[in-house]
């Protein structure tokens, strides 16, 4: 009996006579292995194996070998860039090319999931990233200036992308009460996601905490999210015990928006787990998201868009009957509840400036 893997890979090689690629082939033996998914078929002319692409650059891509670990260059076949953008994080399989040592992507394995956006006026889907297991939304406490709103952003991409979420509060060594934290902990408690203070100051008590989240991503695929500055870069640095060193974004004198010091995404291999380290932002547009589903995205909201006299109520001051007019704003838990209404008023918005028309 073949596993499915083995009966996708026998159609990719076609018939014993020959693979589909202009030359007889026929497989010697097949490997697999239900632990790690990780699987190849030899034959006598050359190997084909299973990869992980950590780096692109334009057609050339970085792969990560899954049975050894080896990273070669890769280029693909021009019938998989015709269907598919390849991107950090998709499973290929590829092989060594006869004439040297390069390899050649033969395929795009299923994605489980994406990172992307769409373009409006096009219609398409621009895919960063994909086979995400976590997503890490880093926010520093000082400066820049920890922003809540945009930190809501993430989270409504999060739901989007279905992939779980937590947020690190960073630069903890920083912190002199510039907002309110505590009432942002208990703001991420109320909606399910989980935070950790961190440092990367060896001094500080919260570089401890880097321990906890190293247990976390054990064996799993994190991108590593954040608005440019707040430290993702040497979070992963730290993450890696110092064998990894990435550019990070300095601050200038005045300035509260870092450089931006990474400029692609890609795949950094931490033996453990792996971190997809992506360009810093600052500013996230929403404008794609489905108007209809933006509510979706606020569960802990349901009950009083529910309670509302209206079912097409705009939850704004002047809407009457509106449910989160009962709601008193020095209340701490009815302040959270507030916050995020505020959060869902700026997406619905920014959705609505796009007419129906340009989405289509």
């Amino acid at each position: 009996m073949l596993y499915p893997a083995e009966l996708r890979l026998r159609n990719l090689f076609g018939s014993e006579k020959n693979n589909g690629y202009g030359h007889n082939c026929q497989p010697t033996s097949v490997l697999f292995s239900d632990v790690y998914g990780i699987f190849f078929i030899m034959n006598e002319q050359n190997p084909l194996q299973q990869a992980k692409i950590i780096r692109s650059a334009k057609r050339e891509f970085d792969c990560l070998l899954l049975h050894s670990h080896e990273t070669v260059k890769a280029t693909s076949l021009r019938e998989i860039l015709k269907n598919e953008h390849l991107v950090v994080g998709d499973h290929v399989m590829i092989r060594q090319q006869e004439a040297d040592e390069r390899y050649e992507i033969v395929e795009l394995c299923e994605r489980k999931n994406e990172i992307f956006r769409k373009i409006i006026r096009t219609n398409k889907k621009k895919v960063i990233a994909s086979n995400v297991d976590l997503i890490m939304i880093v926010s520093s406490v000082s400066n820049p200036k920890y922003k809540p709103f945009l930190i809501d952003r993430y989270l409504a991409r999060a739901c989007e992308w279905e992939i779980p979420a937590i947020v690190i509060f960073n630069k903890m060594d920083e912190f002199e009460d510039q907002f309110d934290l505590e009432l942002e902990k208990k703001k991420l408690e109320l909606i399910g996601v989980n935070f950790f203070e961190v440092s990367n100051n060896e001094d500080s008590p919260y570089y401890q905490n880097l321990e906890v989240l190293k247990k976390l991503l054990k064996d799993l695929t994190t991108i590593c999210l954040g608005q440019s500055g707040v430290g993702k870069s040497k979070i992963i640095s730290s993450l890696s015990e110092g064998k990894i060193e990435l550019v990070s974004a300095r601050l200038a004198k005045g300035v509260d928006k870092g450089a931006h010091t990474t400029t692609w995404a890609e795949i950094v291999d931490l033996d453990d787990f792996y971190i997809i380290d992506s360009p810093g932002i600052r500013s996230l547009a929403v404008s794609d998201l489905p108007l209809e589903e933006l509510s979706g995205y606020f569960a802990e909201l349901h009950p009083y868009f529910q309670a509302c006299k209206f079912k097409d109520c705009k939850h704004q001051e002047s809407s009457k009957g509106c449910a989160f007019h009962a709601l008193d704003p020095n209340d701490e838990g009815d302040k959270i509840i507030l916050s995020r209404l505020a959060s869902y008023r700026k997406m619905r918005d920014e959705i609505s400036e796009i007419p129906e028309w340009e989405r289509s």
